[in-house]
């Protein structure tokens, strides 16, 4: 196991790699507003614009400017942004590293709050629906697995905002943030909608999954010999059928861990939440390249670590699985 997750991990900087360059590139070939011009405003003079490229190294080669910002970053150093210069009139804008830590504990607590959420809702009813096979809790269950992955989360998150406002005349401030130890129930009022939201999307792909996984186990015969035996269903489902369909769950946790971390994006753009994923789509907007590159790298980093994770909690779960 030691070896393959050695192989694994020197696999890292090479995914990464291959990201931070297709992000830096890409980014650089889609036509768009200059970033000098982005920097200096409107109004700008040419002298104005190529002293702005020639502080930023922007008048070089494109290949020299990508191996200089993957230095940096690797160094430590995430950049400076382009859209708080424009606005300051500043050559260059607020760190990304300051930002990108200011911002991280907000989108942090949505995410682990909907994994939570996603992780309880889906592996929970797809138990129960199992157990209770073509009966009204399974279709219930079915049918809530289907609509909770066909209803978009901008949606809900809007009539979160908008039904509360028409029919109770509710018009306290639905997005925001306050930390917990500020205000404990002022907290938990903004944050539990919307992780609820992005975890009920994140949990249909896992319920369904549960279920599937789950009535397969069910129905083998070592399940019908504990039964036999007079175990307690509880501990028939949860200490023999459940361990032996882990490994398919873990799977699809991973998957929903991914579906919750992109619903972040959407859930902090609409709430005005100042986490990473509005500042992600802000970014994108304002075609502020630095920020987008970082953040691009960051979330395929996310992804990879979360991937190496299900895979090397296969050996816990399972004894069978040997790594190679």
């Amino acid at each position: 196991m030691l070896r393959y997750t050695l192989r694994r991990l020197a696999w890292l900087p090479i995914i990464l790699f291959g990201v931070s360059a297709i992000a830096f590139f890409v980014l650089r070939a889609i036509p768009g507003q200059d970033p000098a011009a982005a920097i200096a405003g409107q109004g700008a003079t040419e002298v104005q614009l190529e002293r702005i490229r020639s502080d930023l190294g922007l008048q070089r080669p494109v290949v020299v400017q990508y191996f200089d910002w993957l230095g940096n970053l690797v160094r430590g150093d995430f950049g400076h942004e382009f859209k708080t210069a424009s606005s300051t009139g500043a050559t260059s804008g607020l760190p990304i590293r300051e930002q990108f830590m200011e911002r991280f504990p907000e989108s942090f607590q949505i995410i682990f709050l909907g994994l939570f959420f996603s992780v309880v809702f889906g592996i929970s009813f797809g138990i129960l629906s199992a157990m209770h096979r073509n009966s009204p809790i399974d279709y219930f269950v079915r049918f809530f697995a289907v609509l909770a992955s066909s209803i978009p989360e901008f949606f809900l998150l809007t009539l979160m905002i908008i039904l509360p406002l028409y029919f109770w005349n509710y018009s306290q401030p639905v997005g925001g943030y306050v930390p917990f130890y500020d205000n404990p129930m002022h907290y938990i009022r903004l944050m539990l909608p919307p992780a609820l939201i992005i975890g009920v999307g994140g949990s249909a792909g896992l319920m369904r999954l549960t279920r599937t996984t789950m009535l397969e186990v069910l129905l083998s015969d070592y399940v019908r010999t504990a039964r036999a035996k007079g175990l307690r269903q509880h501990t028939v489902v949860l200490s023999h059928a459940l361990r032996n369909a882990g490994t398919p769950i873990v799977t699809a946790v991973g998957t929903a861990f991914i579906a919750v971390f992109g619903g972040s994006i959407i859930v902090e753009s609409v709430l005005s939440i100042q986490g990473l994923g509005q500042w992600f789509f802000i970014s994108t907007l304002a075609r502020d390249l630095p920020v987008v590159q970082f953040l691009t790298v960051y979330t395929a980093f996310i992804v990879v670590l979360v991937n190496l994770t299900v895979d090397l909690s296969y050996g816990f779960i399972d004894p069978r699985v040997r790594y190679s």
